[in-house]
């Protein structure tokens, strides 16, 4: 193996380990978000009215997948996110729920009712969120390039999902404790999505984010590409607490 080749090998791991560095600075501000500061302290109305609203962020997933299998051009990160994506929706028989089903499921469990479900709207600015939630990835899209869109599905898909529901679950397990149920949406998603770091990331990672982050370190060299990473991660959590703001 050349020395060209080993010094490129070593820039993008010290490109990949600054990368999560930033990134671990991201999650730290968003833990440290007063609602999940106070998630503990919620009655149940209260933590009900928060996913009700983030059930909304959730319906617009598929569509944020499909739009980013219409844009790249890496064969394995298409395979990757297709995968993903028809986990979703896990039986072609239609014998069972899918992902958006059992939200609903385990939102009864925590006390809303399928009325309050289904009469449940976006407020404004949940709205907005999802505008500028289809504005990032379309553009991405549009820009080309797989970084942009393959860094959008991993945080705002999976990273950013698997730490809030992990600040969440603190909340939740006690409700589904008392009801002797198991989570079927928030508690497997904390841990299938995951927040693998980049540095560990590989193709066959248990995890959605490990697998997605896998393709985003291999696009991690050069400048511009790690300013893009860290653009586009900024962009991505300034959402994110802008939904959870509306809450405190």
């Amino acid at each position: 193996m050349g020395i060209g080749v080993e010094r490129d090998r070593a820039e993008i791991r010290d490109r990949v380990l600054s990368a999560d560095a930033s990134e671990s600075e991201l999650l730290s501000r968003f833990t440290a978000h007063p609602l999940f500061a106070s998630v503990e302290t919620r009655d149940s109305a209260a933590l009900v009215d928060v996913l009700l609203q983030r059930r909304f962020l959730s319906l617009l997933f598929p569509v944020v997948y499909d739009v980013g299998i219409d844009s790249l051009t890496d064969p394995v990160a298409v395979r990757i996110v297709r995968e993903i994506l028809r986990e979703e929706y896990p039986d072609a028989t239609g014998a069972t729920p899918s992902h958006r089903e059992d939200l609903v499921t385990d939102l009864l469990v925590l006390g809303a009712t399928r009325e309050q479900i289904l009469a449940s709207r976006p407020s404004a600015i949940t709205a907005d969120v999802v505008q500028e939630t289809l504005a990032l990835i379309l553009d991405a899209a549009a820009a080309g390039g797989d970084l942009a869109v393959l860094t959008i599905l991993r945080f705002w898909g999976e990273v950013l999902v698997s730490v809030e529901y992990g600040e969440f679950w603190r909340r939740m397990e006690p409700a589904f404790v008392a009801a002797q149920t198991a989570s079927r949406f928030y508690h497997p998603h904390l841990h299938h999505d995951g927040a693998e770091p980049l540095a560990l990331a590989t193709p066959s990672s248990a995890t959605h984010s490990g697998r997605l982050g896998a393709c985003v370190a291999q696009l991690l060299s050069g400048d511009a590409a790690a300013a893009e990473f860290a653009r586009v991660e900024d962009q991505v959590l300034a959402g994110r607490l802008r939904f959870y703001d509306q809450f405190v």
